[in-house]
């Protein structure tokens, strides 16, 4: 099925708002869809987060030129410097390990929840459960280190679940372990990056020729207008999450994910 420029427009900023802020971007994708009484191509899809993909890059452009000068150009930086970002790329190495391994154990086991209100809703219901208990946790110093890298990269895996929030569950987590806001939400961001990649990778790797004979229904403009949304609007996001985080006001997005998840539960049931 074709999708129009204002459709794609649409889904572009969607997907820009929802995938930073803790609310699940696949989630409120197939809400968009069901609404639109449409099935994007998987293609679309994969241009939508490249998209969003674009604009973290742009907005983090700063720390992902240090850390590929640590590795390709050290004698450019200082040693604290180098030393600093040289172990961000450790702990996002480390971090996207056990992301990978469960994403791909359970992204075939988890496709189906896409378009099924009531696994919609419980997805919902998990982001708002872990972003409502981090009101209980006072703000974090600490530095993040091997063991927290580990445990969010896992809780980044089990995102692969379509409405479970990616920077809602890592980033929830990194302050109930306490660990210092900036650095946190720098760490959930970057490590985002090669998931995505990843991601995106797999999935297109792995269309059919029902799905590759798809990309051609949809206008260039629509995937032009798809890309720049996401991308401009997602740069916008990340700005606006940081601020939320640092004034301690994350806890308000488990108020709407929890909302949705019951009115998603009861539409289940009609």
């Amino acid at each position: 099925m074709t999708v129009d420029i204002i459709q794609s427009l649409i889904l572009g900023i969607v997907q820009g708002i929802t995938e930073w802020l803790p609310i699940s971007s696949s989630g409120h994708l197939a809400l968009t869809q069901l609404i639109f009484n449409i099935r994007v191509p998987v293609f679309f899809d994969l241009i939508l987060h490249i998209g969003t993909l674009a604009g973290l890059v742009g907005f983090y452009r700063t720390d992902l030129s240090k850390i590929f000068r640590s590795i390709i150009f050290p004698r450019s930086m200082e040693i604290g410097e180098l030393k600093e970002y040289r172990n961000l790329l450790m702990l996002i190495i480390i971090g996207t390990i056990p992301t990978a391994i469960i994403a791909f154990a359970l992204k075939s086991l988890f496709e189906f929840s896409f378009y099924d209100i009531f696994l919609l809703s419980i997805g919902f219901f998990i982001s708002g459960v872990f972003i409502f208990i981090t009101n209980f946790f006072k703000k974090g110093s600490r530095s993040i280190n091997k063991f927290d890298a580990v445990l969010i990269g896992i809780a980044q895996g089990f995102s692969v679940f379509s409405s479970i929030s990616r920077s809602g569950i890592t980033i929830s987590l990194g302050m109930i372990r306490q660990i210092d806001h900036i650095q946190l939400v720098r760490f959930s961001f970057l490590l985002s990056i090669p998931s995505i990649i990843g991601g995106s990778v797999f999935d297109f790797l792995l269309m059919d020729d029902v799905q590759v004979s798809t990309i051609g229904n949809i206008p260039i403009a629509s995937y032009i207008m798809g890309f720049l949304s996401s991308a401009i609007v997602g740069y916008i996001t990340i700005k606006l999450l940081i601020d939320i985080v640092n004034k301690g006001k994350l806890h308000y997005f488990a108020y709407y994910c929890l909302a949705l998840a019951l009115i998603l539960l009861i539409y289940s049931f009609l």
